[in-house]
C-alpha cells in the first residue's frame, strides 16, 4: 500500500465547481428562481448579505493585502487587555486597579462623569472621585505609568485629568514619551446627548487645539487626548453603518479644526482614537472594524497625510444595548462573541463588561470572566498570533467593501450638510438614529430579534427586581474656598496644569471646560432593547400574586403539543404561572380544569381546521363557568377574527405577533400595571 505521505497533492481529484452550477443547484433544491432574494439576511444593521460569495467577488475589491495594524515587528495582532474601573472611593479603586493588572489585564480603564442632578445647586461626580491633584495621586498610586496604558473615560472633563496626568508624571520625574494613555474627549457626543454645545463653537475649537499641542510640546507621544466615541452611536440605536459613517465624520470633524489651525495631518492623526462598540452580530461587526481602518486610510489620505505613519487607534467595547437583565448569565456568551470579533479584527484594546454591569454594582466573579475571557481569546485560542487573519475570506472581505462604502456614503452625506456638529444642530444624525431605534424596537417586539431569556425560551420561575441594585454614588463638587478662577486665560490646557499643582479642585475649573445652559437641539437617549419586555416582566415580580395561565391542548397531537409550547413561552416572557397539560381528551374535561384551577388566562391549542367548531363551543362554555378566565386563541385567526372575537376570543397570539403590545394589555387588564 502507497504511503500517504508519499503522493503528491492532485487538485484535480476535486474539480471546481462553478457559480452558475452552485446556484442552479441553490435554485432547484429551493425551487425558486430568485434565490438572492429568498435567501439574503436582512441584518437590521444596514446591509443585506447575500448567502454566499465567490473568489469572483473579490475582483471588485481593490485590495489584495490584510489590513495592516501598526505593531512591534515581533507583535502580530496584540491588543490591550483594557479593565474598566469605576469604584466609589478612591482607595477602592486603587486597590481593584491592582489586583486586575496582577491577574491579567495590561490596561486600566477608569470612568467619572460630572452631572448636574435636578434642582442641585452644583454640580455632582459619579464614578471615580477625583477631585484634586492630589486624587489622582492616591488613585495611581503603586502604578507604573511607564509601562501601564490608562484611559480616562471621563468626557468634556477630560482635559482636567490630561493636566493631572502631566503634573503626576512631572512629580514622579518620569520619561513623558514613554507614558501611554486616552482620553474621551469628543465634543460632537456631548453636543448629542446634552442638545447643547458645551461653550462658544470658536472656544471649542481653541480647546481642541490647545489640548493637542500641550501633549505635544511635552513629548506625550503616547498619550491621545482627542476621541472619536461612536460607542454612543451605538449605544443609542444606530446601525453599525451609521456609526461607522458618524464616527468617520466626527474624525474629518477634528482634523479639519487641527489643520486650519496648521497641526500637520499626520501629526493631528496621532493624537485621535476611536471608541466603538462590539455587537452581537459577529461576522458584520468583524467587517465593521477592518472597514473603520479602511475608512481612516481614506480620510488621512484626503486630508494629505501618510496613513502608515498614524494608523487607527481601535478600541472595542461589548455592547450595551443588547445586554438582558433576565437570564444575564447569557451575557457572557454575548460578551465572548463580541471580544472575538474585535481580537479577530485587529482592535488595538478591548474592554469586555462585566456581565451584570448594567443592572448591579459587578461581583468580583463577573469582573474575573470579563478579564479571562480575554486572557483565553489570547492564551488559549492565540488569536493574538495572526494578523488580519479574516483577510482572503470571501464573505468577510466582501462584507467589509459594503460596509465602508455605505459607511462612506453617510460620511459624504453628513459632510455635504456641513460637517457632524451642523448635521447634529440640523438634527438630521438624531433623526437617522431614531428611525434604527424604532426598526430596532418593531423587530423586538414581534420577536424577530431574540433575546434569550427575555423575549423568548424565558424561565417563567426567574425573578430578578430583588438583585437591581444600579444605584451610582454620587459626590457633590465642591469649590476651593481660596482659589479664583480665570476664565480669560489664553492656553486652557496650561492654566489647568498650574491650577492643579496650586492645589485647585475639579468644580474651580469646570466653568472653564463647560458652560451651563438648556438644549437647544435634539438629545439622543441611551438605548438598551430588552429593556420594555424586562418592565413588563419586573412588574409581575413586584406584584403580590402572580397570574396563572392554563393550556387547553386538544385535537391534534402535533398540532397542540407546538401551539401549547409556543404559548408557554409567549407568557413565560412575563414570569405568569404556567399550567401546561400534556393534553385533554375533549373540551368537557379541559373545562373541569379550568373550574378547579381557577387560572387568569386560558389559552386554546389546536389545528385551524379543529378552531371552526371548538372556539364557539370553548368560547360559550368558558363565559358561564365561576369566574370565567380571559380567553386566549394560539393561532393567526385570519379572516375569521371577527367571528372568533364574538364567540368570546379575548386575544390572539401568534408567531412574529406584536407580543410587547399584547402582554402589555395582559398585564393592564390583570391589573398587574
Amino acid at each position: 500500500m502507497t504511503d500517504p505521505k508519499d503522493r503528491p497533492l492532485d487538485f484535480d481529484e476535486f474539480p471546481a465547481v462553478s457559480t452558475s452550477a452552485w446556484e442552479q443547484k441553490i435554485k432547484t433544491d429551493l425551487n425558486d428562481g430568485n434565490y438572492r432574494r429568498t435567501l439574503r439576511w436582512h441584518s437590521g444593521e444596514g446591509i443585506a448579505p447575500l448567502p454566499f460569495y465567490r473568489r469572483e467577488n473579490l475582483k471588485e475589491i481593490p485590495r489584495h493585502q490584510p489590513i495592516p495594524k501598526i505593531l512591534p515587528e515581533d507583535a502580530s495582532n496584540e491588543w490591550e487587555i483594557r479593565e474598566p474601573v469605576s469604584e466609589a472611593s478612591l482607595s477602592e479603586a486603587n486597590v481593584s486597579a491592582r489586583k486586575a493588572l496582577n491577574r491579567g489585564s495590561d490596561a486600566l480603564q477608569f470612568h467619572l462623569d460630572v452631572s448636574r442632578l435636578e434642582d442641585a445647586p452644583v454640580r455632582h461626580l459619579t464614578g471615580i472621585p477625583i477631585q484634586c491633584q492630589s486624587d489622582f495621586s492616591t488613585l495611581v498610586n503603586g502604578i507604573s505609568l511607564e509601562t501601564i496604558s490608562l484611559h480616562f473615560d471621563a468626557g468634556l472633563i477630560s482635559p482636567a485629568l490630561l493636566a493631572m496626568l502631566f503634573n503626576e508624571v512631572h512629580e514622579q520625574e518620569l520619561n513623558p514619551q514613554k507614558v501611554r494613555a486616552t482620553f474621551n474627549y469628543d465634543p460632537a457626543t456631548y453636543l448629542l446627548h446634552n442638545g447643547r454645545y458645551p461653550k462658544k463653537k470658536t472656544l471649542l475649537s481653541e480647546d481642541i487645539v490647545y489640548i493637542s499641542r500641550f501633549v505635544t510640546d511635552r513629548a506625550m507621544s503616547g498619550v491621545r487626548p482627542l476621541a472619536i466615541d461612536a460607542r454612543s452611536y451605538h449605544n443609542s440605536g444606530a446601525t453599525i453603518i451609521q456609526e461607522l459613517g458618524f464616527a468617520t465624520a466626527a474624525a474629518s470633524e477634528y482634523l479639519s479644526i487641527l489643520t486650519e489651525r496648521n497641526v500637520e495631518t499626520t501629526q493631528a492623526g496621532q493624537l485621535l482614537h476611536f471608541n466603538f462598540s462590539a455587537g452581537s452580530n459577529y461576522f458584520l461587526e468583524i467587517a465593521k472594524f477592518r472597514a473603520a481602518r479602511l475608512l481612516w486610510k481614506n480620510l488621512v489620505e484626503a486630508y494629505g497625510g501618510v496613513p502608515g505613519q498614524c494608523s487607527a487607534s481601535i478600541h472595542a467595547e461589548t455592547s450595551q444595548g443588547n445586554k438582558t437583565l433576565y437570564a444575564p448569565y447569557t451575557n457572557m456568551l454575548r460578551t465572548a462573541t463580541e471580544g472575538m470579533s474585535a481580537a479577530i479584527a485587529g482592535c488595538n484594546s478591548i474592554t469586555i463588561r462585566p456581565f451584570d454591569q448594567h443592572f448591579r454594582k459587578s461581583s468580583d466573579f463577573s469582573q474575573r470572566i470579563a478579564r479571562n475571557q480575554q486572557l483565553i481569546f489570547r492564551e488559549e485560542a492565540y488569536l493574538d498570533k495572526v494578523a488580519d487573519p479574516a483577510a482572503g475570506s470571501y464573505y468577510i472581505e466582501c462584507l467589509t467593501d459594503e460596509i465602508g462604502r455605505k459607511a462612506w456614503d453617510i460620511f459624504r452625506e453628513v459632510e455635504a450638510e456641513g460637517g457632524l456638529m451642523q448635521a447634529i444642530e440640523n438634527g438630521t444624525v438624531q433623526s437617522a438614529i431614531e428611525d434604527s431605534k424604532t426598526k430596532r424596537n418593531q423587530a423586538i417586539a414581534r420577536r424577530r430579534r431574540t433575546f434569550v431569556g427575555t423575549n423568548r425560551y424565558t424561565s417563567p420561575e426567574e425573578t430578578m427586581h430583588e438583585n437591581i441594585d444600579r444605584d451610582n454614588p454620587t459626590v457633590a463638587l465642591r469649590q476651593s474656598s481660596d482659589f479664583s478662577i480665570q476664565s480669560s486665560t489664553d492656553d486652557t490646557m496650561q492654566y489647568l496644569a498650574d491650577a492643579f499643582a496650586r492645589q485647585a479642585r475639579l468644580a474651580d475649573v469646570i466653568p472653564l471646560l463647560i458652560d451651563s445652559g438648556a438644549p437647544a437641539f435634539p438629545v439622543l437617549e441611551p438605548y438598551r432593547g430588552p429593556r420594555a419586555f424586562e418592565e413588563l416582566r419586573l412588574a409581575t415580580d413586584k406584584h403580590p400574586t402572580t397570574p396563572t395561565v392554563l393550556m387547553l391542548p386538544l385535537g391534534d397531537k402535533k398540532q397542540r403539543k407546538a401551539r401549547s409550547a409556543f404559548a408557554s413561552n409567549f407568557f413565560g416572557c412575563l414570569g405568569y404561572r404556567i399550567k401546561s397539560p400534556t393534553g385533554f381528551d375533549s373540551l368537557e374535561e379541559g373545562l373541569k380544569a379550568i373550574e378547579k384551577q381557577k387560572p387568569d388566562i386560558a389559552v386554546l391549542c389546536s389545528s385551524d381546521d379543529a378552531y371552526n367548531t371548538l372556539v364557539p363551543k370553548a368560547g360559550a362554555a368558558i363565559s358561564k363557568v365561576d369566574r370565567p378566565p380571559m380567553f386566549v386563541l394560539a393561532g393567526k385567526p385570519g379572516q375569521d377574527k371577527e367571528r372568533y372575537e364574538e364567540a368570546g376570543v379575548d386575544e390572539f397570539i401568534y408567531e412574529h405577533c406584536n407580543a410587547l403590545k399584547i402582554l402589555r394589555r395582559f398585564q393592564k387588564k390583570l391589573r398587574v400595571i
